[in-house]
Formats: C-alpha cells, structure tokens, sequence
C-alpha cells in the first residue's frame, strides 16, 4: 500500500504519445499514477494505428491527447489527466515539468528531446526518453 500511496500522488509528463507514448500511458495510468499530463499536438491517423496502441479507428481525426485521455480514463477512472494539444516552446516546458515526479521523452525529433533535456536539467526532474 505504501508503493501505491505515492504512485497515487506522483505526476508524470508524457511528451508525444504517438507509438512510444502509447504504451507508456498505459502503464502508467494501470500502475495507478494519480496525475498524468500529455503534450502532443498531432491528430490520430489511420496510418498510425498498428503501433499507437492508444488510438483506435473511432478517433481518427481527434487530437491524440483527447483520444489518449479517454482510453486513460477507461483504464483508469481515478487518475487526473492534464491535456496539451500543441507543441511548447522551452519556457512553456519548464513551467509544466515544475511539480513533475518525471517526464518521459517519447518524441521522435532530436529537436524536441534537445528542448525536453534542457527543461529537465533547469528544473532538476528526471527524465525518461
């Protein structure tokens, strides 16, 4: 029950939720995190399906985060889910990881985890990529 406890107060940013993030919020919603926060600002797309687990074909076209946010709380009714549908500049970045218990880079661009590391190391929070 302890572990639980402070799964149930921690508060994770996944950037990207595309066919890393996927399983990552899945997970993390099933282990019980009490708080997760999103950032993508893509669409689901058909094309994309057979490795973003998260997404299915009723929402294609939806923002991913709204689609991730859904299958989350399907899982898991219990856990807070933060969306972002845009990109963030690194100031944008560095105000939401303030209070993050870990950020997960699963981006597929080095520009974004270039931005993610440096808001990690000003904010002194780990980070998974």
């Amino acid at each position: 029950m302890t572990g639980q406890k402070k799964l149930l107060k921690g508060r994770v940013l996944v950037v990207g939720d595309g066919g890393l993030g996927s399983p990552a919020l899945f997970y993390l919603a099933c282990a019980g995190v009490g708080t997760i926060d999103i950032v993508d600002g893509d669409r689901v797309e058909l094309s994309n399906l057979q490795r973003q687990i998260i997404h299915n074909t009723n929402s294609i076209g939806d923002s991913k985060v709204d689609s991730a946010k859904a299958t989350l709380l399907a899982i898991n009714p219990e856990t807070t889910i933060h969306c972002i549908d845009r990109r963030l500049a690194l100031d944008e970045l560095s105000q939401l990881i303030n209070g993050a218990s870990c950020v997960i880079d699963a981006t597929d661009n080095f520009a974004s985890r270039f931005v993610i590391n440096r808001a990690c190391v000003l904010q002194q929070t780990p980070l998974v990529s």
